[in-house]
């Protein structure tokens, strides 16, 4: 009972600061990305103190000052090496600051030192860049933090929800080889996936269809991955049929 009573304890600490570290850092980042994905440009292109509150995408004329490109080697998990290779165009903004950003490769073959290059930039960061006829665009600089806060937090109320209605021992907590917290999160991963698939841009009717049934269609894996063998772990009643009991609507064993 004691070992029962510390693994609750400590779930529910580790899902409570979970929860709660995601949701204060991921303030900034949202505030920051989604109202950039339904922004428009800035009058003339030029950001404004009105412009600024209303989150418009300012523009400006840089030069291309270099480019580059590199080979990087990554291990395919087979024992072969695959080789990627990265262009990177470097350029001076308006204000003289230079900065270098990863291009397609036919951006790169386009693109000459000297030239000019047109930006577009949220809140001070590039968020497109355009050279002739080709162009790159770029997420906001905080949008890649959105994905570990909401995982970390999606962990964290797992983990609350187990405390409440799970038997209290490791096994179900994992479920048979891993599969139940496999589920959770391979759950959690593909919902936010979504989400910021249909957050971040205007999506027709279709589209939304589309994305849902296969939303679904994983959530419905991920329920099975959950609930499969949840009964077969011979711990405690959950806190949750205790409390049933104690108040006379239920059995308190089951």
């Amino acid at each position: 009972m004691r070992r029962v009573t510390a693994v609750r304890t400590g779930a529910l600490l580790l899902g409570v600061a979970a929860l709660a570290w995601a949701v204060l850092w991921s303030i900034g980042p949202y505030q920051d990305t989604v109202p950039f994905h339904y922004a428009r440009l800035c009058p003339g292109g030029i950001p404004t103190p009105a412009g600024d509150a209303d989150g418009c995408v300012a523009q400006e004329t840089g030069t291309l000052t270099g480019r580059h490109s590199y080979v990087e080697s990554i291990d395919d998990g087979s024992g072969g090496v695959s080789n990627v290779t990265h262009y990177v165009l470097a350029f001076r903004r308006a204000s003289g600051t230079v900065q270098s950003r990863e291009v397609s490769a036919s951006l790169y073959d386009s693109a000459r030192p000297g030239e000019n290059v047109e930006l577009r930039t949220w809140r001070g960061g590039v968020v497109r860049l355009d050279v002739g006829d080709w162009y790159e665009r770029y997420d906001p600089s905080q949008e890649w933090v959105l994905g570990y806060t909401a995982l970390a937090g999606w962990t964290g109320l797992g983990l609350i929800l187990w405390v409440w209605f799970g038997d209290g021992t490791f096994r179900q907590l994992f479920g048979p080889v891993g599969l139940r917290a496999f589920g959770w999160v391979h759950s959690g991963f593909w919902t936010l996936a979504f989400a910021h698939y249909f957050l971040t841009g205007r999506r027709g009717t279709t589209d939304c269809l589309v994305a849902t049934g296969v939303w679904l269609f994983i959530i419905a894996i991920g329920v099975f991955c959950v609930r499969w063998g949840w009964d077969d772990c011979p711990g405690s009643a959950s806190l949750a049929l205790t409390t049933r009991a104690r108040r006379g609507k239920g059995p308190r064993e089951r």
